[in-house]
């Protein structure tokens, strides 16, 4: 036998009935390519906040007016 030849590798190879966790949700994998792709949809957010934040402003100042 050589010097460059290897007779064990380590770690060692995992049977093959042993138990792999599978990755966390969202993990790209090596099959990802065969799935049809999701279309990406956006969607404006709108003026929510502003409205919100103004709204608020009125409160506070017919609070204010009343106490």
């Amino acid at each position: 036998m050589s010097q460059n030849q290897v007779t064990e590798s380590y770690p060692a190879p995992a049977p093959a009935d042993a138990y792999v966790a599978p990755p966390p949700a969202g993990y790209p994998t090596k099959d990802a390519s065969d799935q049809n792709p999701v279309p990406v949809e956006t969607t404006s957010k709108g003026d929510g906040f502003w409205k919100g934040c103004c709204a608020a402003l009125c409160c506070c100042c017919v609070l204010d007016a009343c106490f």
